[in-house]
């Protein structure tokens, strides 16, 4: 578990008007949670419960990584809390190599105290606060354009879905004895879970890691009106064989399938067959006691941009629900660089650029750094190199455009198409920057 540095980061900070920043301590759990239903609810008449019962969560003891000291708060002279984010922290993996990530979370401000600065002067802190332990990208989910000004860019796939409607031909079928058995999940399924995890995260580029405290966090641990709590369904035999596990949450008008993983030598679409059949049925049973206007006709699959399950169920599916995207932000590229080396290596390993030896020169515009091959081996990532125009290196990239790269959101050639002074000097660069970074899609269930 992360522990917060001895060093408090300047805080308490006095920021003129009355307005103090500091980190928050559980006496502000009920005023805090209060706060975020308030800022963070669509609708104030109809507040959102479950930001209540993340606030408490995050700030309980209980979470795996965050406690109270992990806020920030903003307050006024009568100490009302005007502002405040967290930072959640958590591994990630790229290409199978772990990571560590912050996650800062419930950004808000009072309307009346916006465009102050408040969120800004926060965001520093806890950028440092992450720093201090380690974390190599913060990422953070959020409205259009917003952060961008903390450094962040639009660079990994955010969620994307395909759904199922039984009112289309086919989808409404019955048989006569079912496969399968669902039973909720219990503690003695964790060790099974990961392996259903993998399952269900398939060809995921980036995703987040699960150890047991998470999954026993996450299955039992959060307050049972949390939105992020798994209601996890294990799929077996008729004689009680695991087989496959689904996360589903009724929402809206449909039931939202968030996680599916089978287990290997089981038939994708048999499993997802039985479980079209199954919410219907649920579906069903909820619909009695649902209004008109919701009830619930569908299944969301909420499973990115590429899952095997839409390979099974494919003829029965709806078009592709384009995805958004997280903000992603790397202070250091080079040292993330030398972090997934071993990634890189193997792509270029399996290329026609095997055995690659040379040096690119990437430039950012406003940083630099260099690519040192020897023999297909990441001999160095330099911090910088010695340029006479602004325009010098091998390959150039606006911006944070780099990163959509790095993280598999864009192809090298739709960067290129998007930003006129994205380019590369030598066709040699231009195959190597395809090899190490082609477009993957990912699916990453963040550590709430």
């Amino acid at each position: 578990m992360p522990v917060t540095p001895t060093e408090t980061f300047d805080l308490p900070q006095d920021l003129g008007d009355g307005l103090t920043l500091r980190w928050a301590t559980t006496d502000d759990a009920e005023a805090l949670a209060q706060f975020n239903l308030a800022m963070h609810s669509d609708d104030p008449d109809n507040p959102e419960m479950f930001l209540y019962y993340w606030t408490h969560d995050l700030m309980n003891g209980c979470h795996p990584t965050t406690k109270a000291g992990d806020f920030t708060v903003v307050t006024d002279a009568d100490g009302r809390i005007v502002s405040s984010l967290n930072l959640i922290s958590q591994t990630w993996a790229y290409e199978g190599i772990p990571f560590p990530v912050g996650r800062p979370e419930l950004v808000s401000t009072r309307p009346e105290y916006r465009r102050r600065g408040l969120v800004r002067r926060q965001m520093e802190v806890i950028h440092r606060l992450s720093a201090a332990r380690g974390e190599l990208v913060t990422a953070i989910t959020g409205i259009p354009w917003y952060y961008r000004q903390f450094d962040y860019d639009m660079a990994l796939d955010l969620g994307g879905s395909r759904q199922l409607f039984w009112a289309r031909p086919g989808n409404d079928e019955t048989v006569a004895e079912e496969p399968y058995r669902v039973r909720p999940a219990t503690a003695d399924d964790i060790p099974l879970l990961g392996e259903l995890y993998a399952a269900h995260l398939g060809r995921s580029a980036i995703a987040r890691l699960r150890g047991p405290a998470d999954w026993q966090y996450e299955l039992f641990d959060m307050h049972p009106e949390s939105a992020w709590r798994l209601k996890l369904k294990i799929i077996t035999t008729p004689d009680g064989q695991p087989v496959a596990y689904a996360n589903t949450t009724p929402r809206g008008t449909g039931i939202v399938v968030s996680e599916l993983g089978v287990r290997a030598r089981h038939s994708w679409r048999a499993v997802g067959r039985f479980l079209v059949r199954y919410l219907r049925d649920e579906a069903s049973v909820l619909n009695a006691t649902r209004a008109a206007n919701e009830q619930l006709t569908n299944i969301s699959f909420n499973l990115g941009q590429a899952h095997p399950i839409y390979e099974a169920l494919d003829p029965d599916l709806e078009k592709q629900s384009r995805p958004y995207a997280w903000y992603v932000r790397v202070p250091d590229i080079p040292a993330f660089l030398r972090h997934i080396a071993p990634a890189l290596e193997a792509r270029l390993a399996a290329s026609v650029m095997a055995g690659h030896t040379g040096t690119t020169r990437v430039n950012m515009y406003r940083r630099r750094f260099t690519l040192v091959w020897e023999a297909g081996r990441l001999r160095e990532v330099g911090d910088n190199y010695a340029y006479d125009r602004l325009e010098d290196g091998d390959a150039a990239f606006p911006d944070l455009s780099f990163l959509q790269l790095l993280f598999g959101y864009r192809s090298f050639e739709e960067v290129v198409a998007h930003y006129a002074d994205c380019f590369t000097n030598d066709t040699t660069t231009r195959v190597l920057m395809r090899v190490l970074f082609p477009k993957r899609p990912s699916h990453v269930i963040p550590m709430e």
